[in-house]
């Protein structure tokens, strides 16, 4: 079987999952977000996840010294199923479509494809994913190594300029801000998503762009991570060239810590290189001492976030 990546979703005992951290040996560490009922797929959000994780399997949440943290990890000889985003999209690609969600995510991979993103570079994660699409669902396309997800933002803006789609109107971005729970006010949160160039209206669907990192590329962590406490820092971001990452990672100057990361897409392309940014999270310690400030220890994040703290264009 070809190792997991992040972003991709395993099935196990009617539960789907998606991937976060494949660091443990004994098997992927997951987010659960949805469980088969009869013939359907309910969505679950973090408290009913680990709420249906601790009655079916409660061995499954384990306080992991190696990540600093309570986690879902399931055993890998326990899962049924693996589902590949760029399995996903090659088979949408070249295949029929039964949902008109299907066939908007097909037209919007072939344009890109058209733009300049090589198709084996691209992945469908999410509903598409796991067959739960429905009339409300978004196009997640995941772009795999910096230069795909280069490619793909300048695809996106090119598609939005020439009116072939469009950016998200004011009620996109509310329902966006709305179901991330991100924290003050509306407009900050457009000022910050609007610039990412990660997110368009395609045909009347949603389509979310995310970067998941080649292995070779980024900064190799030092785990496990110590838990020192909550922390909130303003500091000046030195580097941004992982911010899109998975995790996004931001080197910083500040006295306590050395880097934000955050699990949380909500954060990823918050910051670039020489702005000013407010943060709150869990400052963590790794294995040789270094110190970095940790935002997404839930799906939600509630309470942990990063905003720009001085004006931006």
């Amino acid at each position: 079987m070809l190792p997991l990546r992040p972003r991709d979703f395993i099935e196990c005992d009617g539960l789907l999952a998606a991937v976060t951290s494949v660091l443990h040996p004994e098997g992927p560490v997951v987010t659960p977000r949805y469980v088969r009922d009869g013939a359907a797929l309910r969505k679950l959000d973090t408290a009913a996840a680990r709420a249906y994780v601790a009655a079916r399997h409660p061995t499954w949440l384990v306080s992991s010294p190696l990540l600093g943290a309570e986690v879902v990890l399931v055993p890998s000889d326990a899962i049924e199923r693996v589902h590949r985003p760029q399995a996903c999209a090659a088979a949408l690609l070249g295949g029929d479509t039964r949902h008109p969600v299907e066939a908007c995510a097909r037209r919007a991979l072939a344009a890109l494809v058209g733009h300049g993103v090589p198709p084996d570079r691209l992945g469908l994660t999410g509903s598409l994913l796991v067959g739960a699409v429905h009339d409300a669902s978004d196009i997640d396309v995941v772009a795999y190594g910096r230069a795909a997800f280069a490619a793909a933002r300048a695809a996106l803006a090119t598609l939005i300029e020439s009116g072939q789609w469009s950016a998200p109107g004011d009620a996109g971005w509310r329902d966006a801000w709305q179901r991330r729970g991100a924290p003050g006010e509306l407009a900050g949160y457009i000022r910050h998503e609007r610039r990412k160039g990660t997110k368009a209206m395609v045909h009347g669907v949603r389509l979310d762009l995310s970067l998941l990192q080649d292995p070779a590329e980024g900064r190799a962590e030092a785990p496990p991570y110590r838990k020192l406490g909550r922390l909130e820092v303003e500091a000046l971001v030195t580097d941004a060239s992982g911010a899109f990452d998975h995790p996004a990672r931001y080197e910083v100057e500040h006295p306590d810590v050395r880097a934000i990361v955050s699990y949380t897409a909500t954060y990823a392309g918050q910051a670039e290189s020489g702005e000013r940014v407010f943060a709150s999270g869990w400052l963590e310690e790794d294995a040789v001492g270094a110190r970095r400030l940790l935002i997404g220890t839930s799906r939600e994040a509630v309470g942990e976030w990063l905003v720009v703290r001085a004006p931006f264009a």
